[in-house]
């Protein structure tokens, strides 16, 4: 994903490097502030890209349904939601790994979603193996920090994870992904700029996740990588219906839809302000889960419905 958005990935690495850089400077500043900011970046970025839904089902159901049928968007969105939900109250394990499936799956999906597989199988293995990196690395770099949330997530203590091991795992998702970088290079599925920029990218997401405390490092991940690439690549899914498309209109169309989210979690947070509970992450996270479970299997359509051998020339002229 990085060649088809140059500018966007270089802003976003140099402000990568930036971090790290101020975290090895400064050390423990940032785990200070890490909470603030990851909020402040989840809010006003990370909640908002999942916030033109509806407009991608307006354009995905239109053969079956019609523009009329809206409605039956919502309606389904918020069952899909309710249901998520009562998953989580009733079998929070389950949930939990239901949610770091889909994901895992997802995150790599949205990086890997210009390559054209041989099969469905290769697809599914390329990002689940990308996903896994973003989403254990932290993790697993940061176990001491993770646990704590993991149990209070699960109702029940996190499992024991030596150290030696979970540096392992690290580094071995990172190899192994460097290893599916040179495949599709040498298979001709990417060119070698591309090569080049995948490699690059993914060790400065290596430095970001292993140098940066783990909710800021992630929130880097998912704001700047995920939801902004994501962003563009749903800007580019409009503009097959309306050419004139702008990122001004995106940002409008996103607002009502952030709006309700932000205003959902400010509601949320104040019932634990009311009842003299302290600020639970796991909760926090659970929430949202439950919000953008339907905004990632909605997303996998539109990536379905999408070609990737589609240029990206109109876009790559913005960003």
């Amino acid at each position: 994903m990085t060649s088809r958005y140059p500018i966007l990935y270089r802003s976003i690495q140099g402000i990568a490097f930036a971090a790290v850089l101020i975290s090895l400077l400064i050390p423990g500043w940032l785990s200070n502030v890490q909470l603030i900011i990851a909020l402040g970046m989840i809010l006003l970025i990370g909640i908002p890209h999942g916030a033109t839904d509806y407009l991608i089902f307006q354009q995905l159901s239109r053969p079956l349904w019609g523009s009329r049928e809206l409605t039956r968007f919502y309606v389904n969105y918020i069952l899909l939601m309710a249901g998520f939900a009562l998953l989580w109250w009733l079998f929070p394990v389950v949930a939990l790994l239901v949610f770091l499936g889909i994901s895992i799956y997802h995150f790599g999906q949205s990086n890997w979603n210009y390559v054209a597989f041989e099969s469905k199988a290769e697809g599914a293995g390329t990002h689940l193996l990308w996903g896994s990196f973003v989403l254990f690395v932290p993790i697993l770099w940061h176990y001491e920090a993770a646990a704590p949330i993991i149990s209070n997530i699960m109702s029940a203590p996190a499992p024991y994870i030596t150290e030696p091991w979970r540096e392992a795992v690290s580094i071995v998702l990172l190899v192994l992904n460097l290893w599916l970088c040179v495949y599709y290079y040498v298979q001709s599925r990417i060119t070698r700029k591309e090569f080049m920029d995948e490699v690059v990218n993914l060790f400065a997401l290596a430095l970001l996740l292993i140098n940066l405390p783990l909710l800021l490092g992630f929130a880097i991940y998912f704001v700047c990588w995920h939801s902004l690439s994501s962003m563009m690549d749903q800007i580019r899914f409009f503009r097959r219906q309306v050419r004139s498309y702008s990122i001004s209109q995106y940002i409008r169309n996103a607002l009502p839809l952030s709006l309700a989210a932000i205003g959902s979690l400010a509601i949320f947070a104040l019932v634990q302000i009311k009842m003299d509970i302290s600020l639970n992450i796991g909760m926090v996270f659970v929430f949202i889960s439950v919000v953008t479970l339907p905004h990632m299997i909605l997303i996998d359509q539109l990536y379905q419905e999408g070609d990737p051998s589609l240029a990206f020339n109109s876009m790559k002229e913005e960003v």
